[in-house]
C-alpha cells in the first residue's frame, strides 16, 4: 500500500480531515482524487513538476480551510470517519461481490 494512502488515513482519523478523509476514500474504492487531477493537470500541458506539487499545495489549502466551510468539529469528526470506515466497508463488499 502506498504511504501516502496510510499518512491520509491517519490523518482523516487523528486530525478529523474531511479533505484528507476524501481522498483515502477514493484510492480505496479506485477513483483517486489525486491521480485524476495530475493527469488532467499534464493533458492541459503543466510542467511535470507543477503535475507533482500543485495537488498536494490544493488539498494542503483545502485542509487548512475545513473549519471555515465546516466549523462544527463534531460534524467534521463524524463525516470523516464515515468516508474512512465507509469506504473500506465498501471496498471489502464489492471486493465479495465480485468472487
Amino acid at each position: 500500500m502506498n504511504i501516502g494512502v496510510v499518512t491520509w488515513f491517519w490523518r482523516g482519523l487523528r486530525g478529523h480531515s474531511v479533505t484528507f478523509s476524501a481522498l483515502f476514500a477514493s484510492v480505496v474504492l479506485g477513483a483517486s482524487i489525486a491521480g485524476g487531477l495530475g493527469r488532467l493537470l499534464h493533458s492541459l500541458g503543466v510542467h511535470w513538476l507543477y503535475v507533482l506539487i500543485i495537488p498536494a499545495v490544493l488539498f494542503g489549502w483545502l485542509a487548512k480551510r475545513e473549519e471555515r466551510w465546516l466549523p462544527d468539529e463534531g460534524k467534521r469528526r463524524i463525516l470523516a470517519r464515515s468516508l474512512l470506515f465507509g469506504s473500506i466497508l465498501l471496498a471489502i463488499a464489492i471486493n465479495q461481490i465480485r468472487h
